[in-house]
């Protein structure tokens, strides 16, 4: 049964809803995900406090979780001027640009940010109404640290700041063991200080971040995209384990399968919006069974097939912004 959304609730965008669900769903199925994951297939809105239970249940998972389902916001198409900040590394132009960002996806708050060296503080509020909720802010946090990070390639340290001067280091949002830490709810992120969650910190004086290994599976691909990539084969590649591979890639938050068809349609795009090829061709250039096939995952990921998109003339470099209607 479809849930209705009284015209007045606030509700999510679908890319933050997306992400989220995600996140949850490489954790095991629930009641919250299949809900919020029915009214993104018929393209209805998502209910703010619906997402607050997801975002809650995410974050029960600990830390790597978060920052896996915020990873999901940079496998869609960008906007063309935050993804020439990242490109090129320009981080002062994307921190000036990230509280507007932000207000395309949420309205009812927004963030402060000052950086000054390599310490990037953040201070999170509302605009509209009640404070952000622990939840939300600790997925903002992690969207901010995945941002960060791809811009200046650095794995950024995240420390939580809560009211009363208490400090929290992301490393304690852990679970381990298969069991969940108090801490690791947003629950628990409060009653840490007996209070909330107000703002974090990024250190960003670290080492360059090693590629992980997703990265290095998908460069992998990109390489031979026509290839029949088996996960047995990719281990070999990389002297390790199909088990060892697939814990790594599930620790990401991806898979095999996913990345190949992440980075399949990646290239596809590219061919169908620079090059006359034929779908066909495109197809089976980048490894697809089919055109069908092309066009399927393309849809899927893109909410436009490829013809449609080639008939549009829509440019990615020109900052077309491709909606998600999955």
């Amino acid at each position: 049964m479809q849930l209705r959304v009284p015209g007045h609730e606030r509700t999510v965008h679908p890319h933050l809803a997306r992400a989220a669900l995600l996140g949850v769903r490489r954790h095991g199925p629930g009641a919250t995900a299949e809900e919020v994951a029915r009214l993104q297939a018929t393209g209805a809105p998502v209910p703010e406090r619906l997402h607050h239970r997801l975002l809650a249940e995410l974050a029960g998972h600990g830390w790597p979780a978060l920052t896996g389902a915020a990873g999901h916001l940079l496998d869609r198409p960008r906007e063309g001027d935050v993804a020439e900040m990242i490109d090129r590394g320009a981080l002062p132009e994307l921190l000036a640009l990230l509280p507007s960002i932000q207000l395309r996806y949420h309205v009812g708050h927004t963030t402060e940010l000052r950086l000054d060296g390599d310490l990037l503080t953040v201070t999170h509020r509302a605009l509209l109404g009640h404070p952000p909720n622990p939840a939300e802010s600790l997925f903002t946090a992690a969207v901010h640290e995945v941002l960060v990070g791809a811009c200046t390639g650095r794995r950024p340290k995240v420390t939580l700041l809560l009211s009363g001067s208490v400090r929290l280091p992301t490393a304690k949002l852990m679970r381990t063991g298969g069991t969940r830490p108090a801490a690791a709810t947003p629950a628990g992120v409060a009653s840490a200080a007996g209070s909330r969650l107000a703002g974090w910190e990024l250190d960003l004086g670290g080492p360059p971040s090693p590629q992980s290994p997703a990265a290095v599976v998908r460069d992998m691909i990109a390489a031979d995209p026509a290839r029949s990539w088996r996960l047995e084969a990719v281990a070999a590649r990389l002297a390790t384990s199909s088990r060892s591979l697939q814990r790594a890639l599930a620790a990401e938050g991806t898979g095999l399968r996913e990345l190949a068809i992440e980075t399949r349609v990646g290239i596809a795009r590219g061919l169908v919006q620079r090059t006359d090829l034929g779908l066909a061709e495109v197809a089976a250039a980048c490894g697809f069974t089919d055109h069908a096939h092309l066009t399927r995952c393309f849809t899927a990921r893109h909410g436009i097939g490829p013809a449609a998109l080639r008939r549009t003339g829509q440019e990615e470099r020109k900052g077309t912004f491709l909606t998600d209607v999955r």
